[in-house]
């Protein structure tokens, strides 16, 4: 009997000690987690312009011929042409990337046949290419159209360091989210106590853009000029704005 009676302290010592535990953890939960109804959510958002110190371009140039032979070979003179002006530009080469290179068949239609016939072959490379000094935005563009670029594309302005444009951003949304904490709380009569979240949304629009493909046909029109005019581009502004959400806890 002594045995059983033995067991069962035991068993029930234990069952006490599972069902303390549990209460003491969900005690010290309730403590440790903010009441939802003492808490205050304000946001805050920062805006800073950086101008823009680089300017992307897509350089294109299509060559149709009978052959592949004879498109790839004058399609490459031309890329080499190109190339050449780059780098007396100052292009540097890691500034210079290979984005496409393909070569189809040209098809014409015979309406008397029904059937599709092959009539040469087109050779197609791009260039994406940096310019660190968006000064000679436009020499460039001119330049490489000179040397037999036929499709000028996708100009656009960054700001090189935009991480750091962004931290700045942040940094004034922050401090816009701070003050309206400190409004309110004199407006509310509380106090805040800690911050219990943060999030943030950056937002970074698309990069100034110039209509670089009408311009590079314009320049097209007026290729066998001795001089192709230079396009005055603007590179602007960039406006990268952080709006940023901060929740406290309050007395």
């Amino acid at each position: 009997m002594n045995i059983l009676e033995n067991k069962f302290f035991h068993i029930l010592t234990f069952s006490l000690m599972i069902v303390l535990t549990v209460l003491l953890a969900t005690v010290i939960n309730e403590k440790v987690k903010p009441n939802e109804n003492n808490l205050i959510t304000v946001t805050g958002t920062g805006e800073v312009y950086s101008t823009p110190d680089i300017g992307v371009v897509t350089i294109s140039v299509r060559t149709e011929k009978e052959t592949v032979e004879l498109a790839t070979d004058e399609n490459n003179k031309k890329i080499n042409n190109i190339l050449s002006f780059l780098k007396s530009k100052n292009i540097n080469e890691n500034d210079i990337k290979t984005t496409n290179f393909n070569i189809n068949p040209v098809y014409n239609w015979d309406p008397k046949s029904g059937e599709r016939n092959t009539n040469g072959y087109e050779a197609n490379q791009s260039l994406t290419v940096k310019i660190r000094d968006t000064s000679k935005s436009g020499e460039i563009i001119s330049g490489a159209t000179e040397q037999g670029a036929n499709d000028i594309s996708n100009l656009s302005f960054i700001t090189d360091d935009n991480e750091s444009v962004k931290d700045e951003a942040r940094k004034l949304a922050i401090e816009n989210a701070k003050a309206k904490a400190k409004i309110l709380e004199g407006q509310l009569g509380v106090k805040m106590v800690k911050i219990v979240n943060f999030s943030e949304e950056s937002s970074i629009p698309s990069p100034n853009s110039y209509d670089a493909y009408n311009a590079g046909a314009a320049m097209m029109k007026s290729v066998e000029a001795v001089k192709i005019a230079s396009p005055n581009i603007q590179t602007g502004e960039n406006k990268i704005m952080s709006t940023v959400t901060i929740t406290y806890s309050i007395d």
